[in-house]
């Protein structure tokens, strides 16, 4: 894929899906000791961001920062506040406050020690404090799984580029991010057997994530990804939606939005330098937004 050098390539279950990291530019033992501390920076995203360890810092949210405010890490602490960010930006299109409809469907399990949450509570009951706590207005749920493993592949990029790699490539399930400067040719995979119409994104120092979505009445692939907080139940005009942006992060969160919003989006993904490709049964393969 890439067109620099050869470079080392390894991988490991982690974030619900499997991570691989590559890098290019490194000695054999640089290359795997940046590409172990990479990991262990994707591990303690997830241990910080789970919703299903008990001691995480979403789990001790969702018990008592309507009772208190929650000191979190400060990386928790920056993912909650761009996922606030993409809330307003999309009019709640993205809700980290999702997870009590996601617990209702039974696509998460109930919180343990966790009272219930007001059904009127939304995002905007969440308050950022300047200490690096967190508060809620009112009892809530959140869940950070669409934007936490943009976020993991943000820093596992930034563990490897911090250690001198010429070139680094990490993907998590799809979300997929390059970084170094050489372009690399990604192909979209709709899950149509239609090869030759798949189109193919070359990304230099940028992300991509994908989903999959609900057409037609036809179950979601991945029903998680693709609640929309806003109508109270799964909503879809696209059955699949990539992303590109600068940051994996946003383009994670974006491709919710994109999913739910249509090209209603578009404000959504020029405000962060990115563009969607989008593919439904009725008018095919279309461009949202505008390339940065």
């Amino acid at each position: 894929m890439p067109s620099c050098s050869p470079g080392i390539e390894r991988s490991q279950p982690l974030l619900g899906t499997r991570v691989a990291l590559r890098v290019h530019g490194l000695e054999p033992a640089a290359a795997h000791a940046a590409i172990d501390a990479a990991f262990a920076e994707v591990a303690a995203v997830h241990a910080l961001m789970s919703f299903h360890q008990p001691e995480s810092d979403v789990s001790r949210l969702n018990r008592e920062a309507a009772l208190r405010p929650v000191r979190v890490d400060r990386r928790t602490h920056a993912v909650i506040a761009r996922a606030l960010d993409h809330s307003e930006a999309s009019g709640a299109a993205f809700d980290v406050t999702v997870a009590p409809s996601l617990v209702g469907r039974g696509l998460l399990p109930v919180p343990e020690a966790s009272g219930a949450p007001d059904p009127n509570a939304d995002w905007r009951d969440i308050a950022l404090l300047p200490d690096g706590a967190v508060a809620f207005r009112r009892p809530l749920w959140i869940d950070l799984g669409g934007i936490a493993k943009g976020y993991a592949v943000d820093r596992a990029v930034a563990v490897l580029l911090g250690r001198g790699a010429s070139q680094v490539a990490a993907n998590a399930g799809g979300d997929l991010r390059i970084a170094g400067g050489e372009s690399e040719r990604v192909a979209l995979a709709s899950g149509r057997h239609d090869p030759d119409a798949m189109p193919v994104i070359e990304i230099a120092d940028g992300s991509i994530a994908s989903s999959f979505g609900r057409m037609a009445g036809r179950r979601c692939t991945d029903a998680l990804v693709h609640v929309d907080p806003s109508a109270g139940r799964g909503r879809s005009r696209a059955r699949f939606v990539s992303v590109m942006a600068p940051e994996c992060i946003d383009a994670d969160a974006l491709t919710k939005i994109v999913m739910a919003r249509g090209a209603a989006s578009a404000p959504c993904l020029k405000r962060r330098g990115a563009w969607a490709v989008v593919r439904d049964g009725r008018r095919g393969w279309r461009e949202l937004g505008a390339a940065a």
